[in-house]
C-alpha cells in the first residue's frame, strides 16, 4: 500500500537542513565511489548527484545514504542498477520539475504516473518478464514494472517517513521495529497497515487494540490479528456500510460468518479470522472499556467450523527416497536432518556449528518459540560437511561481514527470507523432477521436514523424551502428536494383518470370529481382562472364571490361544527345541513333538527336523553375510530406513545363529 502524504507528512528547510546534517564525509559528497559490473568485468564508477534543484540532490542523497547504512546496498557490490537508474532519474527530474523544492510537493502516484510517461516518450520503458512457481509446481510469467520506477518508489518512501515527525502510532502505517518489538529478521512483514480499514470508528479502535497488544504480543501474532480486523473491515463496507460500532451484534456477526463462506477460504482461515476478531472485540469491551461494545460473547465455540484431524504431514517414503538421490544438493540437508523450524534454520549463525572435548559436533542455534538457545547432537558426518562447506564459502566471500550462515542475496547483513528458501526447495523439487506416488510434481513445505525427524525417530524406537528434547518442544504434549500419528499407522498395519491373521487352539484347530469383535480397538479394551500374560500367545479365560488350574501347563490348556502373530516366537522356540525332537521321538516323549503342530497349523512350511543344525547355522551364516553386505551398500546411498530394517535384521539372524548354538 502507498504511503500517501498527508498535512502531517510535510517537508520544511528546517527539516530538509535535518537531512543534510547526517550527511557526513564522502556521504557529503556530491559524487560517491561504487563498484558497477558490466558483464564480468566490475570497474569503479562516480554515482553523482547533478539535480538542477539543491532540495532534491540532498533528499536523494539522504534516502541512498540511508539505503547502505542499513545494509540493503554495499558499495562493494554491483551497483550497476543504481548507477543508471540514478542517470535516468536525474534526467527526468531536471526536465520536469527543475526548481521543485522537494519530492513531497506531489504524491507518490502523481510522480509515478509522469516518471512512466517519461520512460515511454523516450522509448526507454522496459518492463520485466518474471516466472513465479505456483503451488500446482508449474511456471506462471508476468510482466513486472520498469526497474527505475521500483527504485523511485523505494527512495521516494525514505523521504516520505523521514520528514514524518509524527508519533509511530499516530501514522496509518506503523513499523513494529520502531515500536520496539523484535521482529523475526527471516520474514519481510514488520509493518502494521491500517490503511485498508475505511470505517473511521473501526480505524479508532484498531489502533487503540493494536497499542495494547503490542505491548504484550510478538510481531507475528500482531499482523495476524490487524489482518482479521481488516477483513471484517472489507465485510462492512461491502455489505454494511453505515453501521456503527454499538450496533455490532449477534446477528451482524452470523451475517459476517455467513459472507466469510463465499470468500472462497479454507475452514482453517475462517476459523482463524473469527477466532482474532473475538479477541478483538472482547478485548475492546473488557480490557479498553470501550462504551460502545457489548460486553457479550458474540462468536462461539461452536461456530468454528469442526476441522477433521489432518493426515500425516511428514514427507512420503517414495519422495524421500527421490530426495537422498540428491542430497549432495538440496537447499535443505539440515532439516533433513535435524528437523529445525525454517526460520531458525534461515537465521543460523555462521559460528553454529561447536564441538566437543571429544570432537563429536552439535548445532546451536536460537529457538524464537521457546526463546532460548538450543544444541542438538549431529551424528551424519554428510550434513556436517554441508554446513563447514557452507562456512567456508560465506568466509571467503564476505570475510567478517557476514555472519549468517545461509545470508540474503541482497544483504550479507540481512539472513535468508523463509519465503525466499521455501521457493528455492521448490524450483529444486521442479529441477529434479521430484514426484509422488501418483507420478505429480512434489510440493514442498518446510515444516514437512520437521514432521519427518519427529515421525522417524519415533518409529526408530527413540524414546519421546529424547525426541522432545531434540524437537525443542516445550511440554511432552507436543510430542504426542507425533506419537498418535505412528499410533494411527500401527493401527492400519493391525487391521492389514488382521484379515491375513489365523488363530488356532492347543490342537491346532482354526478358530475364527465375529469381525467386529475382532476389531483392534475392541481387542485393546479386552486386553486387560485377560486371565493370563503369556510369553507366547494368550489365555482365551476370563479373570472373573477366578483361578486357573492350568496356571503351569499353559501350553497343553484347552483356553490357550495362539495366532500367527506368535510366530517369530514359536519359531524361535521351535529352533531350541529342535536338537531335542529325535532324541524326545526316540524316548517317546510326544510332548515336544506335539507342541510344534502349532506352528505347522500357522504356516504351510515350517522345520520338520530335515536339516541338521549344523547346515541351519550355515544357512543362517549366509543370510547374515547377505545381510552386512547389503548394509554397506544402502549406507552409501544414504538409504536411512532400509539401512535401519537391514540392521534389526542382522539382530534377528545373530540371536537365532546363538539359539542354534547354544549346547543342548
Amino acid at each position: 500500500m502507498e504511503t500517501i502524504p498527508t498535512s502531517n507528512t510535510t517537508w520544511s528547510q528546517e527539516k530538509l537542513q535535518r537531512l543534510q546534517a547526517q550527511l557526513t564525509g564522502m556521504w557529503a559528497e556530491d559524487a560517491w565511489p561504487v563498484n558497477v559490473t558490466d558483464g564480468h568485468h566490475q570497474r569503479q564508477c562516480l554515482l553523482r548527484f547533478e539535480f538542477v534543484s539543491s532540495a532534491l540532490t540532498i533528499e536523494f542523497k539522504y534516502a541512498l545514504w540511508t539505503q547502505f547504512q542499513r545494509g540493503q546496498r554495499k558499495r562493494e557490490g554491483n551497483n550497476g542498477h543504481l548507477y543508471y537508474g540514478l542517470q535516468l532519474l536525474t534526467r527526468w527530474l531536471n526536465q520536469v520539475a527543475p526548481t521543485t523544492p522537494s519530492l513531497l510537493e506531489r504524491s507518490l502516484d502523481a510522480w509515478v504516473c509522469s516518471l512512466r510517461t517519461y520512460l515511454v516518450q523516450t522509448q526507454c520503458f522496459h518492463p520485466r518478464r518474471h516466472k513465479q512457481l505456483r503451488a500446482s509446481q508449474t511456471y506462471v510469467e508476468y510482466t513486472k514494472d520498469d526497474g527505475r520506477i521500483y527504485l523511485f518508489r523505494a527512495l521516494y518512501h525514505i523521504i516520505a517517513d523521514a520528514y514524518d515527525e509524527r508519533q509511530e502510532t499516530d501514522k496509518d502505517i506503523w513499523d513494529l521495529r520502531k515500536l520496539g518489538l523484535k521482529c523475526n529478521p527471516t520474514q519481510s512483514q514488520n509493518l502494521l497497515n491500517f490503511t485498508a480499514i475505511r470505517q473511521p470508528w473501526l480505524l479508532q479502535l484498531a489502533k487503540e487494540f493494536m497499542r495494547y497488544e503490542i505491548a504484550v504480543r510478538s510481531d507475528g501474532t500482531c499482523i495476524s490479528k490487524l489482518t482479521a480486523i481488516r477483513r471484517f473491515s472489507r465485510f462492512l463496507a461491502e455489505q454494511l456500510p453505515d453501521v456503527r460500532a454499538r450496533e455490532i451484534d449477534r446477528a451482524l456477526l452470523v451475517h459476517y460468518m455467513t459472507w466469510l463462506r463465499t470468500q472462497h477460504l479454507s475452514a482453517g482461515v475462517r476459523n482463524n479470522y473469527l477466532v482474532d476478531l473475538r479477541i478483538f472485540l472482547e478485548t475492546c469491551a473488557h480490557h479498553l472499556q470501550v462504551p460502545s461494545l457489548t460486553k457479550e460473547r458474540l462468536i462461539f465455540d461452536e461456530d468454528l467450523t469442526k476441522i477433521p484431524q489432518s493426515a500425516s504431514r511428514e514427507i512420503p517414503e517414495e519422495v524421500l527416497v527421490q530426495l537422498r538421490e540428491h542430497l549432495e544438493d538440496l537447499p535443505t540437508t539440515i532439516l533433513l536432518e535435524v528437523g529445525m523450524r525454517i526460520n531458525e534454520l534461515c537465521a543460523l549463525e555462521l559460528s553454529c556449528l561447536i564441538c566437543d572435548d571429544k570432537h563429536e559436533w552439535y548445532l546451536r542455534f536460537y529457538q524464537s518459540k521457546s526463546q532460548k538457545e538450543h544444541v542438538v547432537p549431529l551424528v551424519d558426518e554428510q550434513v556436517i560437511g554441508v554446513i563447514q562447506a557452507q562456512q567456508l564459502e560465506i568466509r571467503e566471500r564476505w570475510g567478517s561481514a557476514c555472519s549468517y550462515l545461509f545470508p540474503s542475496p541482497h544483504s550479507p547483513l540481512k539472513p535468508q527470507q523463509q519465503k525466499h528458501f521455501t521457493d528455492l526447495l521448490n524450483k529444486w523439487a521442479v529441477q529434479h523432477e521430484i514426484r509422488d506416488r501418483n507420478q505429480a510434481l512434489y510440493r514442498f513445505t518446510a515444516h514437512q521436514f520437521r514432521h519427518t525427524v519427529g515421525m522417524r525417530l519415533l518409529n526408530d524406537d527413540v524414546p519421546m523424551e529424547v525426541v522432545s528434547r531434540l524437537l525443542g518442544h516445550g511440554s511432552l504434549a507436543m510430542t504426542h502428536i507425533y506419537a498418535r500419528v505412528k499410533d494411527k499407522k500401527m493401527r492400519a498395519d493391525l487391521e492389514r494383518a488382521a484379515r491375513k491373521r489365523k488363530t488356532v487352539d492347543s490342537q491346532g484347530h482354526a478358530i475364527t470370529g465375529d469381525p467386529r469383535a475382532n476389531d483392534p480397538e475392541v481387542q485393546l479394551t479386552r486386553k486387560g481382562m485377560r486371565g493370563q500374560t503369556l510369553p507366547v500367545g494368550g489365555c482365551g479365560r476370563l479373570v472373573v472364571l477366578g483361578e486357573c488350574s492350568h496356571a503351569n501347563k499353559c501350553l497343553t490348556c484347552p483356553m490357550w490361544l495362539t495366532s500367527t502373530e506368535d510366530l517369530p516366537k514359536l519359531t524361535s522356540f521351535y529352533e531350541r527345541a529342535a536338537r531335542l525332537k529325535q532324541r524326545a521321538i526316540e524316548a517317546g516323549n510326544q510332548c515336544v513333538v506335539e507342541q510344534q503342530e502349532r506352528i505347522k497349523s500357522l504356516e504351510e512350511t515350517s522345520m520338520d527336523g530335515s536339516l541338521s543344525p549344523e547346515e541351519v547355522l550355515g544357512q543362517l551364516q549366509s543370510d547374515l553375510v547377505e545381510a552386512e553386505s547389503a548394509l554397506e551398500e544402502v549406507r552409501e546411498h544414504g538409504l536411512i530406513l532400509a539401512a535401519n530394517y537391514l540392521e534389526r535384521t542382522i539382530v534377528d539372524l545373530k540371536t537365532r545363529m546363538t539359539a542354534w548354538e547354544e549346547p543342548a
